[in-house]
């Protein structure tokens, strides 16, 4: 029985040293998956569109466009081909302006780049407790052209 306990505690203790990463190889495997989706963006999933939004946009429009493209069923891979066109702040315009799935589709399709200024305009009426004072968008000046 003693034994037992020992080769349990043994075992538990080898499985918690594997299963707590460092904090170096979490960068890594983050990094590996970053140059893995930018190689092949249709393997790109909604933690990776989550992970690349955070790092530009802030908080309150990164909560609101995961609220959306889950309302909206919006795939991963469309949402990446849109980050790479397009833009992360675009994203959150287009979706603050009730474009919705089909609307990301259209201007992806068409290869169109959206009218930033009609999108900030709209954005701002459908869904002004977004940009409650928040002036990251301005007058569009900090959004791609």
């Amino acid at each position: 029985m003693i034994v037992a306990a020992v080769v349990a505690i043994a075992a538990l203790a080898a499985w918690l040293t594997a299963a707590t990463e460092s904090p170096t190889s979490v960068r890594r495997a983050e990094e590996r998956r970053r140059r893995y989706v930018a190689r092949r963006p249709g393997g790109a999933n909604l933690g990776d569109v989550e992970r690349r939004l955070g790092l530009q946009v802030p908080g309150h429009h990164l909560d609101f466009v995961l609220a959306r493209f889950e309302r909206h069923r919006i795939d991963a891979q469309t949402l990446w081909a849109w980050l790479d066109r397009f833009g992360a702040p675009a994203l959150v315009l287009v979706l603050a302006a009730d474009h919705g799935h089909a609307g990301l589709l259209r201007l992806l399709r068409t290869g169109t780049p959206p009218d930033l200024e009609e999108l900030e305009v709209l954005a701002r009426l459908s869904t002004p407790e977004l940009f409650a004072g928040h002036h990251e968008f301005g007058t569009c000046s900090r959004l791609p052209a």
